[in-house]
Order: C-alpha cells, then structure tokens, then sequence
C-alpha cells in the first residue's frame, strides 16, 4: 500500500509545531472500496472509499502518494455520510513532496465515509481478440480479453473494475503484475466471407504480374444486435484467428480489429484468394468543355471516362467480391452497369455475388462511364 491517508486530530492541535515544518501525521485508515474506470482510453480514474475518525473542529488530513503516478491536479475528496456538515475547509500542498493536506471541518467527534478520486497513469491495457471461425465459415465465436499491465507504482487489491461495457468486475492487481481476463464472448454471430479488390491497391491487369495475384480475403461480421452484438462500439486490438476443424481449432492467421461504432462493419483479414481473377481497364479518356485563359492556352476542362473490369471467379461457389473505385475530384456518374454504393466523396463500391464457375464466356462484366469536372491537371491522385 504506497498511498496513504492520514489525519491530525483536533485535540491536538494545540502542541507547538514550527510553521514551516511538514505536519507527520500517525493514523492509516484502510480502504473500504476501490473502483476503477478503464473506460477511458488514456485515462485512468480510480475512487477509493475510506472511513476517517473525525474529532469535532478541525481535523487534518494527510494524502500522500510517494513512487505512485497520480496527477495531482485531479485529486478531490467528497464526503459522503454528511456532505452538509463535515466540510473541506483548505488543500496545502507541502514543498517537494508527492502529498497533500486536507483541513476537514467536523461538528462533532464522529466517523465520515469520504470518497478520493484521481487520474492514475501507468495502468496500462490492451484488447486482444480470440475469433473462431465454424467449418461452413458462416458463423464465428468471438472472445474478448482485457490485459492488464499496472506500471503505476500502486497496488489494487480488490477494486471493482469497469471497462465501460458489460458488468465490472472484481480484480487485485499489484504493482508490477500482468493481468489478463476474458471480459466478452459471444457465440456463434453471422460472419461473412468477402474477397476485396482495391483499384487503389491491387493491379489492374495481372496478366503483366510477374507473380499469381491474390485478392485479400476477410471474414466481416456487423457490430449490430442482429449480428450478436451492438451493445458498445468494439474496441481496437489484436485478433488472432482460427477455424474449427472436428474437436480442434486450427490457427489461420492474425489481423487487428479497428476501432468499430454501433451498427459498422468489421474486417478480419485471412488470407488471399487466387481463385478470382479481376482485370480492369480504362477504355476511355476524352477532353471536353475546354476554357482556356487570355493568351488562348487550355487551363480547364471536363472529361468523359469509362472503366471495364472483367471478373472470372474459378471457385465451385458463390463468391461475394467489393470493388473499391476512387475517382478524384468533382465528378459525376453517367451510366453504370451494376449498381454502386457511395462511400464518400471520391469513393465508390460495387458489391457483387460472382456465380460460381463463371470465367470465360461466363465472366462477370462491370462498366462505369462518369464524367470529372473542372480539371486543371494538377489534381492529386487521391484526397
């Protein structure tokens, strides 16, 4: 235990002490209650509860926090068993040490519940993933632990720990110690299997790749209530991934979940796939609408530009596939052949289901003719 509260009893404040001598102070009450908000991320508040034996007048009381990494700005005391009559007179804080002292006003020789509160740092955690994937890969158990690492100086035993989801629990960790603890599971939410192709990314013709060229592969699953969760925003940290085979699991790779708000999709990258081939094209890029400046020279223009982008998927299933196209600049869409979902500004998706066996003859085709504005030719390739 490195922090310490101490009080000076009325009755003997009448003993002569020199006024610039540091008041020590001989008494230790014990913590009654230790409560923990990790529910900021670099933040640590901790409120601790102890019982004073007051003396009726002024008592003193000594707060001290020697080796602990407390923000002496954000301590505060409140009384809790009367807030309306034992009152904090005066805080002095004594030269070059960690500690403070309280002149607490008591009407009458009583005990008094108080309540300190603090920013602690040093109290590190992390959030690690468990995702197991079912052997159809249609459905996924996600477990959800916290890591504890307590550089702070201070030892918590006992303290009821909120992480600002789901219940708190009960914990003692000690100065120096690693603690790790499961904080969520949820069994079995949907999971989706999504091939990605990135025009920002990924080559546009592989057939000039020297190498076999793999689209990234993902499970993605909604931190909604349909998906079996929704209940808080998921939290970033490491995922290590495996997928259940018979009676064992076996490990298919890591990835880290992002920082995902309520009702948004998540993303766990497991892999490239070779068995869907996407070739894309840009058939056309013409100028139109020229302006041109006082000395007849072409400053301004539209264009008119259309992409092709063949799909072959070579797999004996269905395949879900997310094109991503970027167009910089203000633009306009002029006809598509598949329907697209706007990202943002300079961002488009087309989010397809690829027949099975359907290369060749069969191969799926997606045409997008758009029109850019007011293009100068310094535009950077992306926003």
């Amino acid at each position: 235990m490195k922090i310490k509260t101490l009080w000076l009893l009325a009755c003997i404040a009448c003993v002569a002490i020199p006024a610039h001598a540091r008041v020590k102070l001989v008494a230790l009450p014990e913590r009654a209650r230790v409560v923990v908000s990790l529910a900021h991320p670099d933040a640590t508040l901790v409120e601790e509860e102890r019982i004073l034996t007051l003396q009726k007048g002024v008592n003193k009381v000594d707060f001290s926090w020697a080796g602990v990494n407390i923000d002496p700005g954000s301590i505060q005391v409140r009384m809790l068993t009367r807030p309306d009559k034992v009152l904090v007179l005066n805080t002095s804080y004594p030269p070059n040490e960690n500690a403070l002292v309280w002149e607490i006003s008591s009407p009458a020789a009583q005990e008094e519940r108080v309540r300190i509160s603090y920013l602690l740092s040093g109290l590190n955690r992390d959030i690690v993933y468990k995702a197991v994937a079912e052997p159809d890969e249609k459905a996924m158990t996600l477990r959800n632990y916290l890591r504890l690492r307590n550089d702070s100086g201070e030892d918590l035993t006992d303290a009821e720990i909120g992480i600002g989801y789901g219940a708190d629990f009960k914990k003692t960790i000690a100065a120096g110690e690693i603690l790790e603890m499961q904080s969520e599971k949820i069994e079995l939410m949907p999971v989706r299997k999504i091939l990605t192709w990135d025009a920002a990314a990924q080559p546009w013709d592989p057939e000039y790749e020297k190498k076999t060229v793999g689209i990234p592969l993902s499970y993605v699953f909604t931190n909604s209530v349909a998906g079996k969760l929704g209940q808080h925003t998921l939290l970033p940290g490491k995922a290590r991934i495996f997928i259940r085979t018979g009676d064992n699991v076996a490990f298919t790779g890591e990835d880290w979940v992002q920082l995902t708000p309520v009702d948004r999709e998540a993303k766990l990258f497991i892999g490239q796939s070779r068995d869907v081939k996407v070739t894309q094209r840009k058939v056309r890029e013409d100028k139109q609408n020229m302006r041109r400046n006082t000395g007849n020279a072409v400053v301004l223009w539209d264009t008119d530009e259309e992409i092709k982008i063949e799909i072959e998927n070579f797999k004996k299933d269905d395949v879900s596939l997310v094109i991503i196209e970027h167009i910089p600049g203000y633009w306009k869409p002029v006809k598509s052949s598949h329907e697209f979902v706007k990202t943002d500004a300079f961002t488009i998706e087309y989010r397809l289901t690829l027949p099975k066996e359907s290369s060749g003859t069969k191969k799926t085709t997606v045409t997008l003719n758009y029109n850019r504005l007011n293009v100068q030719g310094n535009e950077p390739a992306s926003y």
